[in-house]
């Protein structure tokens, strides 16, 4: 791959993720909306399979300096916040995900195994069953530490790749929010397909960009966030990615999620274009409070049975013949 140095963030020239075509139009070239950091980063559309990702983008080495204790997936527990409606929301949201789970996972006698890449500071794990033997993998390795240390949680910190797990060891493999970080999908995804027991499940969820909302915000959308977001995925480019590892895909179960989308959506579209100040701290509470998102809910629930899936897509997959 070349690299580059653009704003002292080294970058490395690749090609596309899912097929290896270097063929590309750019669709996208954005700054760092989340934590308004230096540069500016391009997302570009494969010619061959049609998959948005980005290019240039961070080196491995590099993209840790966008991972800081204080991005969001980093914080607190949810309990542990002062606003009630940001706390329901999160424990509702970890009780969605399990309920997921629970409804694909095998049955089977005994305790079931479950891993989830990613895991961030360990809520998702926490929140679940004991009757499940939990293990996480989580490249910060301030987040894996929390993990550790709050929830007693098995955590490996470092790449799912490296990590010392047993193959055909899970009942369960869960990616939230995980599979458009990585700087190789298909392999990460290849790993899953190793480690999951033959009637084992994947379930992961990715942003989704034929989303309506995406429409509507252009490149403030959330769903894009550079530079973490090495590969934006629709259905069609999901489905082939996870083809292509050896899975076939089994379920699309809805799972909403489009309102919180909306509010970090709505929050980097003034992180674009309003100065830091008191009209932008206004403008950010116009959305996120409990009774705009009241009466919001019937608009939501309409676009995301009737319009599609919503900013999110949810996934369940199996092993199958790999291609």
């Amino acid at each position: 791959m070349q690299h580059i140095v653009t704003s002292d963030i080294p970058l490395e020239y690749t090609p596309c993720p899912l097929c290896g075509s270097t063929g590309y139009r750019e669709c996208y070239r954005l700054p760092d909306l989340a934590l308004e950091r230096p540069g500016a980063f391009t997302l570009v559309e494969c010619a061959t399979c049609g998959l948005l990702y980005q290019n240039p983008r961070p080196t491995p080495e590099a993209i840790g300096a966008f991972y800081p204790p204080e991005y969001a997936p980093f914080e607190a527990p949810p309990w542990a916040d002062p606003r009630p409606l940001r706390r329901l929301a999160h424990l509702y949201g970890l009780k969605k995900r399990w309920r997921v789970v629970e409804r694909y996972a095998p049955t089977r006698a005994g305790q079931r195994a479950i891993l989830d890449v990613g895991c961030a500071t360990g809520l998702f794990l926490a929140a679940g069953s004991d009757a499940w033997e939990k293990t996480g993998v989580e490249l910060s390795a301030y987040a894996a530490a929390y993990a550790r240390s709050r929830f007693g949680l098995r955590v490996h910190t470092g790449a799912l790749e490296d990590a010392p797990l047993e193959e055909q060891r899970f009942d369960v493999v869960t990616m939230w929010d995980v599979l458009e970080h990585l700087h190789d999908p298909l392999g990460s995804l290849r790993r899953v397909r190793a480690l999951l027991r033959p009637d084992g499940v994947l379930v992961a969820r990715v942003p989704n960009r034929s989303a309506v909302e995406a429409r509507w915000f252009g490149g403030a959308w959330a769903g894009f966030d550079q530079p973490r977001h090495m590969v934006v995925p629709d259905r069609a480019t999901l489905t082939m990615l996870l083809e292509r590892a050896g899975l076939r895909v089994v379920a699309l179960p809805p799972m909403g999620g489009s309102y919180a989308m909306l509010v970090l959506s709505w929050n980097f579209w003034l992180n674009w274009h309003m100065s830091d100040g008191w009209r932008r701290r206004l403008a950010q509470r116009v959305i996120d409070n409990l009774a705009v998102r009241l009466a919001l809910l019937p608009a939501i629930w309409f676009m995301e049975h009737y319009l599609g899936p919503g900013s999110s897509l949810t996934v369940v997959a199996q092993p199958g013949c790999e291609r």
